[in-house]
């Protein structure tokens, strides 16, 4: 409860600071929508793709082998355009990381909540 307390009081001093008010919601607005990127299966989705994509090629190898065709290697290294930068990938590190504290820490609060609540 005192921790409770104190976290409020901490905010509330912070949040009079016009630019750590600014800093503090620019970095929530970044978590938020970097969460929701993880979540949605964005990046999931498009490895998955790609994953398609490459076994396709792959078959298509095999059958060219087979028939005994030219085989040029830039006809089966033609992969989607990847978008991804250190942003996206570091953006989304810190979402999956973020969500897995989040889970910890509330696993670890209902579990005080529960010993406080119990009747011996």
């Amino acid at each position: 409860m005192l921790l409770l307390i104190y976290c409020q009081f901490t905010l509330v001093i912070i949040l009079k600071n016009k630019y750590i008010k600014y800093i503090v919601i620019i970095i929530l607005i970044i978590y938020i929508s970097s969460y929701y990127v993880a979540n949605s299966g964005y990046y999931e989705y498009h490895k998955q793709i790609e994953t398609v994509i490459i076994n396709e090629k792959v078959k298509e190898f095999e059958n060219d082998l087979k028939e005994g065709k030219n085989i040029d290697n830039k006809k089966y290294l033609e992969l989607p355009i990847d978008y991804t930068n250190k942003i996206s990938n570091t953006l989304y590190n810190i979402s999956t990381n973020g969500t897995n504290l989040t889970r910890k820490v509330i696993k670890y609060l209902f579990k005080k909540v529960s010993y406080l609540m119990e009747d011996d």
